[in-house]
């Protein structure tokens, strides 16, 4: 059995092929393990991101509750103003939507 130059040189390109095909799904795996490692910089700046993303949201949420009442007031206003308009006079209506206005915006 003779043995060519060729074969040997397809043993060797294999042989190193499959080394490589190795080393690169070891590496791949180091770096996906660090992704989940507990007490990984990317785990502490992925939580730090979302505690901050949390504080923002629940500020949001508050501001548009806050927002939400004062347009009621403020339709409310505008109902006191289209009934004293349409029958001619209805001071305490009025009065009452000036005082739930003024109480919003101090109170804001």
């Amino acid at each position: 059995m003779d043995i060519t130059f060729e074969q040997i040189k397809t043993v060797v390109v294999v042989i190193l092929a499959l080394l490589g095909m190795v080393a690169t799904v070891g590496k791949a795996v180091d770096v996906i393990r660090g992704w989940f490692k507990p007490g990984s910089d990317r785990q502490r700046d992925v939580s730090t991101k979302l505690a901050t993303d949390k504080a923002r949201l629940d500020a949001h949420e508050k501001e548009i509750g806050e927002l939400r009442s004062g347009q009621k007031v403020i339709c409310g206003g505008v109902q006191a103003l289209l009934d004293h308009a349409l029958h001619d006079g209805n001071s305490q209506q009025m009065q009452d939507a000036s005082n739930k206005l003024t109480e919003w915006l101090i109170n804001k």
